[in-house]
């Protein structure tokens, strides 16, 4: 009986390893990590799922001991969960060593056509590569049409373009 209790415990533990990898909300209840660094959740998981399914499997499809077994799966859930530490946590510092670009100042394509007071997409060379940003305009643009960034939004993660100096147009 305890094998099973154990199996279901770790079968349990694997779900809820997974989805919290994809990220869910189950009613109220939270899965996702999102960017908090490493919770207890990626933790108390991976420990629950290498516990109960190696000692659950030895209990029920082996003739091991019941203390053998106890140890043998606290020793993989102990690894399992150093391991998920370890790579949430580099994950987490890899994340925070992306190089942020400024791309004020720069030209543009308009990728998705900008109306007045309406949001479009733009693609913007940079040294890291290329990149589509929401723009906006007090003006008009079209599909194709070329455009400096002047400007950053406050309040969300969008650019207001103009139109580009015609001087300009033989670099882009």
């Amino acid at each position: 009986m305890l094998g099973i209790i154990l199996l279901t415990i770790g079968g349990v533990g694997l779900v809820l390893t997974l989805i919290s990898l994809i990220g869910a909300d189950l009613g109220h209840v939270g899965f996702d990590l999102g960017d908090s660094g490493i919770g207890c959740m990626s933790i108390a998981m991976p420990f629950a799922t290498g516990f109960g399914l190696l000692a659950g499997g030895l209990l029920v499809f082996g003739d091991t001991s019941t203390g053998v077994s106890l140890l043998t799966g606290a020793l993989a859930g102990l690894v399992l969960s150093v391991a998920a530490g370890v790579i949430t946590r580099w994950l987490w510092r890899a994340g925070e060593e992306l190089p942020e670009v400024d791309i004020i100042g720069n030209s543009a394509r308009i990728v998705e056509p900008v109306t007045r007071g309406r949001f479009g997409t733009a693609e913007v060379t940079t040294a890291l590569g290329s990149q589509h940003v929401t723009v906006t305009a007090d003006g008009d643009f079209p599909h194709n049409a070329k455009v400096r960034v002047v400007g950053k939004m406050d309040d969300r993660d969008a650019y207001f373009v103009e139109q580009l100096p015609y001087s300009d147009f033989d670099a882009y």
